[in-house]
């Protein structure tokens, strides 16, 4: 494998998850090109797992950036205090129950889940400064969870080039230096039309082996 091309079609998800992605691509980038191609969005983890690559290839129309986090915290005490459920508990810290959904956060643990969030969005500018190669002022004048046309994305620095997963493909041969005699392998494999169906009677009727 001479160079990778991702194609990258998220509206984002986990922190966490965004991080491991992109970890990968920073060390895969270590031995060979790597190369995102945007498709209908790259918001948030979407676009946090692409600001390392080498280049970032965009659809005019695709949703782009979304440089922001939000936690959200689940309080289920009143619906479960109508339906006849209590809890008592017992913890060893005062924060020990941080992460419960049987009850309201106070506002110091709000404060806690606060600086939390800072923390991440804080690592995501930083990030994207870093892989795009932006002043971090000039990421937090277009972050703050914004979303951006891939046409608008290019003008601010936040992908290379427009264009679809054709020309995405080409341009990772040129950064590989490949000329035009390459193959192309995709992952994953796509399937034939017998496979998705076979895969569809196993799970319908599942065979124990």
């Amino acid at each position: 494998v001479k160079a990778i091309v991702i194609r990258v079609n998220s509206p984002g998800g986990s922190a966490t998850a965004a991080e491991h992605i992109q970890r990968e691509i920073r060390l895969a980038r270590e031995a060979k090109p790597v190369v995102i191609s945007m498709g209908s969005y790259a918001a948030s983890g979407g676009y946090w797992i692409s600001a390392y690559s080498n280049r970032i290839y965009a659809e005019p129309t695709t949703i782009t950036g979304s440089i922001g986090v939000v936690g959200i915290h689940f309080d289920i005490q009143k619906l479960a205090n109508d339906l006849g459920f209590t809890w008592d508990s017992v913890k060893t810290g005062k924060h020990a129950d941080l992460l419960t959904i049987s009850r309201p956060k106070s506002p110091e643990e709000l404060a806690i889940f606060q600086r939390m969030v800072d923390w991440i969005y804080g690592e995501f500018i930083r990030k994207v400064a870093e892989g795009r190669h932006l002043d971090p002022s000039v990421v937090r004048k277009i972050a703050e969870g914004r979303v951006w046309s891939g046409a608008e994305a290019l003008k601010l620095g936040l992908v290379d080039e427009l264009g679809g997963l054709d020309a995405a493909i080409v341009g990772a041969a040129k950064e590989a230096k490949l000329g035009t005699d390459y193959e192309l392998e995709e992952f994953p494999r796509p399937l034939s039309w017998s496979e998705r169906l076979e895969a569809f009677v196993d799970r319908v009727h599942p065979v124990a082996a």
